[in-house]
C-alpha cells in the first residue's frame, strides 16, 4: 500500500481527484507504469518524433527550452492531444516568462529580486513566471532556486540566488511557491539538499555541501521548510551530496541527494516533513552519471527515493533499464507505486485530468499581461541596482565634465561563436538557424544608446585581437588618454550550465586588462555577476544590475545621471572570502 496520503498537504485532493489516480493507475499497464516515471527534455517539435515517445515510453511530462510562442503552443498542444494521460509540461522559470517563450517578461534573476529587499518582488516574480508559463501551457515551474549563495566562486548559483543570507532565501522562496500556487502552477524547489557552498558546477562532476549537520539545518533546512508550508508541490534533488549527515565511515557520506536514500526518506521527508512529489535534477549531468553504471543507476534513482527520472541520453534504452530494474528487483512494486501516486496525484491537484484541450493549452495570447509584467519588471529595477561604492566621487555623471565616454565591454563568450568555430561545416546552416541571436543588439551597444539619449558621446571601445592591442599599447598616453573623459568597464559573465568560472578572462596577457584606472576616470557596472569587483578591485565606483536585461539601461543611465537614486541592497557579501 502507498504511504502517500493525496487528501494531506501538498496535494490536498477531494474524493474525486483521488478516484482518478487509483482507477488509472489500477488500469494501467506496467509498460505506462514505468513510462510515467521520465521527463525528458524536448530537443525536437516534429510531431512523428514526440508521437512516438509518447506511444513507445509512455512519458509522464516534458520540458522545453524558451522558443517563439507559436512553435510552442503547437508542440504543447499537439502532446496534450497525444497523450493518454495529462503531461507535465514544464520549463525553466526562474526569471520569468521568458523560460519558455521568447517574447516572454524577462522579470529578474533572483539576485536581483534580493537587491529589492522586499520578499514582495519575489512573490510578482512568481506571478510573471507562471502566469506567462501558464499561458503557454507550461503546468509545472523548474523554479525556484532556493540555493544559499555561501561561496562566491561558484559558477551555476550566483545570480539564481536570492541571496547569501538564509532567513532573506527563505523568505523570496516562499513568496514565489505562494504565488504559483495561486496559478495553479506546480514548482519544483531547487536543488536539494542545496547548491551554492561547493565552488564547483555539478553539472560537471559530484559536488558537496559541506555545511555541518546544524549549520545547514539553521540554513538549508529552515530555507525548505519555509517552501514546503508555503505549499511546494514539486522538489528537484540535485547531483549533491551532504557528507555531514552521515557517520564518517558511511558508505552514504559521498553519495549524492539524487542516489541517497537516507537524504530523501530521512532528512527530506521525516525531519522536514516533505510529502510532495520529488525528481532528479537532469540525468544527463556528469555529476550523476559518474556514480555508476547508466543500467544501474536509472532505476536506482527512483528504487532510493526520486519520484521522476529527468532527461536522459536515450530515452528508449534508459526506459529498458529502468524495465529492467523493475523485473530485477532493483525498483519494487511499493515504490514504484508510491511514485505513481505522487506523479498521479500532482496532476490531479493541478486538474489536469478535468481539463479541456484548450484549458491546457491556451489558444489566446494575452499581450496585455506582457505590458503589465513590463511595467513591473522596471519597477524591480527601480528598487534593486545598487550602488556598491563610489570612493572616487564620479556620481552623478555630467556631460560637461565627462562627454566623451567609451564603453569597455568584458562578457561570457558568445555561444555562437563557440559552436562555429567546433563545427565550421555547418556555418551557413547556423546562421540561418540562429540569425535572431547574431541580429541581437550587443550589452555595450545599448548602453552607449541609452547614454547617448542623455547628450553624451558614448561609443564602445574595443581592443579587439593582440595584434590590436599590440599596436594600440605603443602609442603615447597622451594620445590614449584623448579618446576619453571616463572609461566604462561593462562586465556581464553571466551564469550557465558547464561553466566553470565566472571570472574574467582577456584577450592578450592582461594588456587589456584595466591598466589605465589612475590615468582615466574608470566605473564598474556588471550587469550580472555581483562579484565582479573581485576581478576588479582596482575600480572605486562599483554598480551592480544583477540581471543583463535591455530594459535596464535607460535606468541605470537615469541612476548615473542623479535623475533617480539608488535603492538597491547587495544581497550578498562583497568581502570574498574564501570557503574551507
Amino acid at each position: 500500500m502507498s504511504k502517500v496520503i493525496l487528501s494531506e498537504h501538498p496535494f490536498n485532493l477531494d474524493k474525486s481527484q483521488i478516484e482518478w489516480v487509483n482507477k488509472t493507475i489500477a488500469g494501467m499497464t506496467i509498460e505506462e507504469k514505468i513510462g510515467q516515471l521520465f521527463f525528458p527534455v524536448g530537443f525536437t517539435t516534429k510531431q512523428k518524433e514526440l508521437k512516438k515517445m509518447i506511444d513507445k515510453c509512455h512519458i509522464g511530462g516534458m520540458m522545453y527550452r524558451s522558443a517563439k510562442i507559436k512553435k510552442v503552443l503547437k508542440a504543447h498542444r499537439f502532446l496534450q492531444q497525444s497523450s493518454k494521460i495529462p503531461l507535465f509540461l514544464a520549463a525553466n522559470l526562474e526569471a520569468g516568462g521568458d523560460g519558455i517563450i521568447e517574447e516572454g517578461t524577462t522579470f529578474g534573476n533572483n539576485m536581483e529580486i534580493g537587491a529589492s529587499n522586499d520578499p514582495k518582488q519575489a512573490g510578482i516574480l512568481g506571478d510573471v513566471a507562471t502566469g506567462e508559463g501558464k499561458m503557454a501551457g507550461c503546468n509545472m515551474a523548474f523554479a525556484p532556486v532556493i540555493d544559499i549563495n555561501y561561496n562566491f566562486r561558484n559558477p551555476v548559483t550566483n545570480v539564481r540566488s536570492f541571496s547569501d543570507r538564509a532567513e532573506l532565501v527563505a523568505k523570496m522562496g516562499a513568496e514565489y511557491v505562494k504565488s504559483a500556487r495561486k496559478n495553479n502552477v506546480a514548482v519544483t524547489i531547487k536543488h536539494f539538499p542545496g547548491d551554492g557552498v561547493d565552488g564547483r558546477d555539478h553539472h560537471l562532476l559530484t559536488t558537496y555541501n559541506k555545511l555541518s549537520k546544524d549549520k545547514w539545518m539553521s540554513t538549508f533546512g529552515k530555507v525548505y521548510t519555509e517552501s514546503i508550508k508555503a505549499g511546494a508541490r514539486g522538489l528537484m534533488v540535485g547531483h549533491i551530496g551532504l557528507p555531514s549527515y552521515f557517520k564518517q565511515n558511511d558508505p552514504l557520506r559521498e553519495v549524492p541527494a539524487s542516489l541517497n536514500p537516507v537524504l530523501l526518506n530521512k532528512l527530506l521527508r521525516e525531519e522536514l516533513g516533505y510529502k510532495g512529489l520529488t525528481m532528479t535534477d537532469a540525468t544527463l549531468m556528469t555529476g550523476f552519471g559518474c556514480q555508476g553504471k547508466k543500467k544501474d543507476l536509472v532505476p536506482r534513482a527512483i528504487a532510493s527515493g526520486c519520484d521522476m527520472y529527468l532527461f536522459n541520453r536515450n530515452l528508449e534504452e534508459e526506459y529498458g533499464f529502468m524495465m529492467d530494474g523493475y523485473k530485477n528487483g532493483i525498483l519494487t512494486e511499493e515504490r514504484l507505486l508510491e511514485a505513481l501516486t505522487r506523479i498521479l496525484g500532482l496532476k490531479a491537484s493541478l486538474n489536469l485530468h478535468s481539463k479541456s484541450i484548450d484549458e491546457l493549452v491556451p489558444k489566446i495570447v494575452n499581450e496585455q499581461l506582457f505590458l503589465d509584467n513590463q511595467k513591473r519588471r522596471d519597477e524591480l529595477s527601480d528598487k534593486a541596482i545598487t550602488l556598491v561604492q563610489d570612493k572616487a566621487n564620479l556620481l552623478p555623471l555630467r556631460v560637461n565634465k565627462y562627454k566623451k565616454i567609451g564603453v569597455v565591454y568584458y562578457g561570457s563568450p558568445n555561444m555562437m561563436e563557440v559552436i562555429m568555430k567546433n563545427i565550421p561545416g555547418f556555418k551557413g546552416l547556423l546562421i540561418k538557424a540562429f540569425s535572431g541571436l547574431i541580429k541581437k543588439k550587443s550589452h555595450a551597444k545599448m548602453l552607449v544608446e541609452a547614454l547617448n539619449k542623455k547628450g553624451f558621446d558614448a561609443f564602445e571601445h574595443s581592443f579587439g585581437d593582440i595584434f590590436t592591442i599590440l599596436k594600440e599599447n605603443n602609442e603615447s598616453l597622451e594620445k590614449w588618454k584623448e579618446k576619453f573623459d571616463l572609461i566604462i568597464v561593462l562586465s556581464k559573465m553571466e551564469t550557465a550550465s558547464n561553466q566553470t568560472s565566472l571570472q574574467v578572462s582577456y584577450k592578450a596577457m592582461g594588456f587589456d586588462a584595466p591598466w589605465w584606472v589612475k590615468e582615466v576616470p574608470t566605473l564598474l557596472l556588471s550587469v550580472a555577476n555581483p562579484y565582479q569587483q573581485y576581478d576588479f578591485s582596482m575600480i572605486d565606483t562599483v554598480i551592480n544590475t544583477y540581471t543583463a536585461k535591455e530594459s535596464n539601461y535607460p535606468i541605470i543611465v537615469e541612476k548615473l545621471l542623479g535623475e533617480s537614486e539608488f535603492k538597491g541592497v547587495s544581497p550578498v557579501s562583497l568581502e570574498f572570502k574564501e570557503i574551507n
